[in-house]
């Protein structure tokens, strides 16, 4: 699985977050973006995302600051994590359309599992007495 982690830089959450995602079992490359300048960057080439985008908001603010990258994000699987469960963030959040939502003081087990389940999902099962793929 490839990541592209958007984290609030030099916070304790941010930290958390990064060691819950580099405990992912299928890890392949984490790519970690600190400031909206580089997140901008990935967004507006023509490149392909990575499958998989943790963006974490440390404000309302920096969440509304992701709302032109809308489209984009529709097209990759997406957590975001918000800064607090305030009826207000929690809706500008929904527009964003992530897959899962968590917030800033959880303890990430959750958005691992949920990775892991992706990964789980996107890989072909694999016949374990022949040893073929489907």
């Amino acid at each position: 699985m490839n990541v592209l982690l958007f984290r609030s830089n030099q916070t304790e959450s941010g930290e958390r977050l990064k060691r819950s995602i580099k405990a992912l079992d299928n890890l392949e490359s984490l790519t970690d973006c600190w400031n909206m300048q580089e997140l901008r960057r990935y967004f507006q080439t023509p490149d392909p995302l990575p499958e998989t985008i943790v963006l974490q908001a440390k404000s309302r603010q920096e969440l509304q600051a992701l709302s032109p990258f809308r489209f984009r994000l529709e097209q990759v699987f997406f957590v975001l994590i918000l800064p607090d469960a305030d009826a207000e963030t929690v809706a500008s959040a929904h527009q964003l359309r992530p897959r899962f939502i968590a917030y800033q003081d959880s303890d990430f087990s959750e958005v691992e599992a949920v990775l892991n389940r992706l990964e789980a999902r996107s890989t072909p099962a694999r016949d374990i007495s022949s040893g073929l793929t489907p």
